[in-house]
């Protein structure tokens, strides 16, 4: 539906009027609808949003117009019909409150056209891949501003029932000694757990261990590379059993306040080693205990580092006899490049998911070889994919959750803030929390387009689109009465895509919703009405759209 162009064409009270030569009529204009370029080509009508058509503000502006009535700026039918961006003004448009015309379809409450051709998405239920874990973000210091924010009980509403979000990132926020800081991500666990119908699943991981386990003494570092790692004893070698102690201690204090992780990463980026210029917490780790050389004041200098395997090894064991031992996610590098390294030093039932990172990547030069390397490991080692955190805003988002899930595999996808408690950090955070309210940013768009619409559980199918500009993917729930087709339109140009479901699936789903977000646009999961008949959908540059559809 790029533009309502011809719809004229296919109402009979203007059939004679279909070319823009033949000049008006008494009682109509000829040109209503027609595509164009310019004003100068609608004789007398004015070219908005790409066909021409009359401004208005009350009905009686509209009456030459067949079936048409004035659709106000802010109506998503309007916004619909300009491929997501808010007109200029209200527009004469033809509403579908009764049945549509044969050749139109309605879309957010008007009659429309789909430009041809499309680009065919076929699904093939019948190519199954992985199944889904869910969506997510990461409480990432977070829990403090959303337990004591004043309208908290609609905020929870938008983060999780609104969403469908179903997977939350805490951080080990426990201090030997000290549990303070536990009570918030409890709440917000039993909020989501509340409007999901079931608990979400919790993935645990530490930006450092405390200061005490620090060669710096610091949970933060900033260019200290010697020292940006943990303690060695007196004796020599590392705190391997105190770090193992600690983290026995902290899934003991959550488990005292009824948090129990589904999955436990020792050590967040352990590749990482913050500059000076981004102080931030960090505790380097060599995939096995060794020598690394560094470049501290201009020079290379050889520096002894622990090693992940031992320090996961140490853990594992101080944890084995504890009354529930929760699941490993390994290694959470921060580099894709990183993640094979740390993988080879493991023993492959030392870990029960591949945690990665998408850092690094241009997102606008990514494709399906760069997240291949990814899929073949986790197919090696039998491990399912978690893309555990990730800052990019809303368009980038939607692209890289399509890689993550069909190019790189990947079972979990999520953000890496939930919240945002300054604008400078709202474009890369699902919500910006203010002082009396919060705004849904463009992450969450993206990452509620696919969760809303499936659950932990659903298997992705086959979706080939014919375009390498417009990403498909389809997910399918286990009893086969869900079906969840996510598009994003990658390019700089409007498609149009149609959706072709086997004759078996098209009688089995009766039911449908389309909702658009047009990221550069005033669309924000917007809701345009059931897939039509035609299968023909409208995907606006910067976009993306989903087709979710259900058995009666």
């Amino acid at each position: 539906m790029k533009h309502l162009a011809s719809f004229a064409c296919a109402v009979a009270l203007v059939l004679s009027a279909c070319s823009p030569s033949s000049g008006p009529q008494v009682g109509g204009q000829t040109n209503w609808l027609l595509a164009c370029d310019s004003s100068d080509e609608c004789g007398g009508l004015e070219c908005v949003c790409g066909a021409c058509n009359a401004r208005c503000e009350s009905a009686l502006a509209c009456a030459e117009f067949p079936d048409a009535s004035c659709v106000a700026a802010s109506d998503e039918g309007a916004i619909a019909h300009c491929g997501g961006q808010t007109p200029p003004s209200g527009l004469c448009l033809p509403s579908c409150e009764a049945t549509c015309p044969e050749g139109t379809s309605c879309v957010a409450g008007i009659c429309a056209t789909a430009d041809d051709p499309a680009v065919p998405v076929t699904i093939d239920a019948t190519v199954r891949h992985q199944t889904l874990v869910g969506f997510g973000a990461s409480l990432a210091y977070g829990e403090n501003a959303i337990v004591a924010h004043p309208d908290k009980a609609a905020l929870y509403n938008l983060l999780f029932e609104e969403s469908g979000l179903d997977v939350l990132r805490l951080g080990n926020r426990y201090e030997d000694g000290s549990a303070e800081e536990l009570p918030p991500p409890r709440e917000i666990i039993a909020a989501a757990s509340d409007r999901l119908g079931r608990r979400p699943l919790l993935f645990m991981t530490s930006g450092s261990p405390p200061a005490a386990l620090k060669a710096n003494a610091n949970r933060f570092c900033a260019g200290n590379s010697e020292t940006c790692t943990l303690v060695s004893l007196p004796g020599g070698g590392f705190d391997y059993e105190g770090f193992a102690d600690h983290w026995r201690a902290s899934l003991e204090a959550y488990a005292r306040e009824g948090i129990l992780p589904d999955y436990v990463s020792i050590q967040n980026n352990p590749n990482w080693l913050p500059p000076s210029d981004n102080p931030n917490e960090a505790c380097h780790f060599l995939p096995e205990e060794g020598t690394q050389l560094v470049t501290i004041d201009g020079a290379q200098v050889e520096i002894r580092y622990p090693g992940y395997r031992e320090a996961l090894a140490a853990v594992q064991g101080a944890i084995a006899d504890l009354a529930v031992v929760p699941r490993f996610g390994a290694p959470e590098a921060n580099q894709l490049g990183a993640v094979n390294e740390y993988v080879s030093a493991l023993d492959t039932s030392a870990f029960d998911a591949l945690a990665i990172h998408f850092y690094y990547l241009d997102v606008a030069a990514v494709d399906d070889s760069t997240f291949m390397p990814v899929r073949e490991l986790a197919a090696q080692i039998e491990r399912p994919v978690f893309q555990t955190e990730m800052q990019a805003d809303g368009m980038e988002t939607a692209i890289l959750i399509h890689h993550a899930l069909t190019a790189a595999g990947a079972s979990a996808y999520l953000q890496n803030d939930l919240v945002a408690l300054t604008p400078q950090a709202a474009p890369i955070s699902l919500v910006l929390l203010t002082a009396n309210g919060f705004e849904p940013q463009g992450p969450y768009y993206a990452l509620s387009q696919y969760a809303k619409n499936t659950d932990p559980g659903f298997i992705r199918v086959d979706a080939t689109s014919g375009s390498t500009e417009l990403l498909s993917s389809a997910w399918l729930s286990p009893e086969e009465r869900a079906l969840s087709v996510v598009l994003v339109n990658a390019g700089s140009e409007d498609l149009d895509a149609e959706i072709i479901l086997p004759g078996e699936l098209r009688l089995r789903f009766a039911r449908s919703e389309v909702t658009r977000t047009v990221f550069d646009g005033s669309e924000r999961a917007a809701a345009l009405g059931d897939l039509p008949a035609s299968g023909i959908v409208h995907i606006p540059s910067r976009s993306i759209l989903t087709v979710a559809l259900a058995t009666e």
